[in-house]
């Protein structure tokens, strides 16, 4: 029987779970190691399935069903997309992405497949255009500012310096040929030395004021310009674009991780579910691990060389940064499946959402993402825009239980 109440209330604590479990993620420990987003998902998996039992103690029997190896399916990789999206773009802005773009597809599943009834198709879809106006403000307020044009001009300072400089090398007072010795018996002595070309050193001096934002502090580090960017298939991109692009495919994968639930009958559902689910996350995760190494292998042609190329789980340093990661996320897993049993997909998984407000939290005054406080708050107005989308569209669906 569907009761508002415990779906609410799920929900709140699905919301902390999931807007904290990223802490860790983004830590210092994550950042000493450079920890691979496959590594550190495999913890969360690992977490998942050894906590996912804590639900005997709550009086649920031992269930389990194959649709939460469908679930499996959905989540690992939506999981590995976020992990990433966190570590390029950012806490505060990825999870923004993440929560609106998750709502969407709950939403198309619940109201418009599932046929979970809409109160109202006008306020719903005010509700999504709410949601989208504050994800942009969110995604506007949460970029460093004059980043873009920072990059710019360094890298065509660079280029200017690279070309001064091949200019002088190729002109033909360098050149070793007769008429260019004679060129240079011919040239009038100067009293004072000759201009140098100007270095990238004394462009960077001149350029100080607009060149700052893309000296981006974490706890005393300074990263170059290069580390802001990616190579995909001999392209280089935005780290913070491919980011925001792996935030997006998160919440298209993770909007769909519970679908599987509204097939499983029974007493399968709801807590009964927490096991199946876990145990599919495991499996999933280690198929994932196969494909990886049989790339490598393929790759490589060696299973030595294969093994050494994959990534380092450093469980000295990362135990207690995986776990913490894992058990956050495992709390909220919970509390989203029993929001979605009581108030179904398009709601409960909405409610659960509200995740980026606390996730907004720790990227502001923990990270620093964000610094002016001018832009602080038009980040919260934003924020609190989405989270009223949010609300709205999970308000107008209406509480089911159906198939659960």
């Amino acid at each position: 029987m569907a009761n508002p109440v415990v779906g609410w209330f799920a929900a709140f604590i699905g919301a902390i779970g999931f807007g904290s479990f990223a802490v860790p993620i983004k830590g210092e420990a994550a950042n000493s190691v450079d920890i691979d987003p496959l590594v550190m998902q495999s913890y969360k998996s690992l977490v998942c399935f050894l906590t996912s039992w804590l639900v005997i103690l709550l009086g649920q029997e031992v269930t389990f069903t194959p649709w939460g190896i469908v679930s499996g399916l959905f989540w690992v990789p939506g999981g590995t997309f976020n992990i990433f999206a966190i570590r390029n773009a950012g806490l505060a802005i990825s999870q923004g992405v993440v929560a609106a773009t998750i709502v969407l597809v709950s939403f198309i599943w619940g109201n418009l497949i599932f046929g979970e009834p809409v109160k109202s198709e006008v306020i719903a879809c005010e509700s999504v255009l709410i949601m989208m106006v504050g994800l942009f403000g969110m995604s506007y307020y949460s970029t460093p500012e004059s980043e873009g044009t920072a990059e710019f001009i360094k890298v065509n300072i660079e280029e200017d310096a690279e070309d001064v400089t091949r200019k002088k090398i190729d002109s033909p007072i360098n050149k070793d040929d007769d008429s260019n010795e004679d060129t240079r018996m011919k040239l009038p002595l100067q009293s004072t030395p000759a201009k140098r070309p100007p270095s990238l050193q004394s462009w960077q001096k001149m350029s100080k004021t607009t060149l700052e934002p893309l000296e981006i502090e974490e706890k005393g580090e300074v990263k170059s310009s290069s580390s802001r960017s990616i190579i995909i298939l001999g392209k280089r991109y935005s780290r913070r674009n491919v980011g925001l692009l792996s935030a997006v495919m998160c919440g298209i994968w993770s909007g769909s991780c519970l679908v599987p639930m509204h097939y499983s009958k029974g007493n399968t559902n709801g807590l009964g579910f927490v096991i199946s689910f876990s145990c599919g996350a495991l499996l999933v995760t280690a198929i994932l691990w196969i494909i990886r190494f049989s790339c490598q292998l393929f790759q490589s042609g060696s299973s030595k060389q294969a093994y050494e190329s994959l990534p380092g789980f450093h469980f000295r340093v990362m135990w207690l940064p995986g776990a913490m990661a894992g058990s956050l996320w495992s709390f909220g897993n919970v509390g989203n499946i029993v929001a979605v049993q009581h108030l179904g997909q398009g709601a409960g998984t909405s409610a659960a959402q509200a995740a980026l407000f606390i996730a907004g939290l720790w990227g502001i005054f923990y990270f620093k993402e964000v610094k002016k406080p001018s832009v602080i708050g038009k980040w919260f107005i934003s924020a609190s825009m989405t989270i009223i989308g949010i609300v709205l569209l999970g308000h107008e669906s209406s509480p089911t239980s159906i198939g659960r």
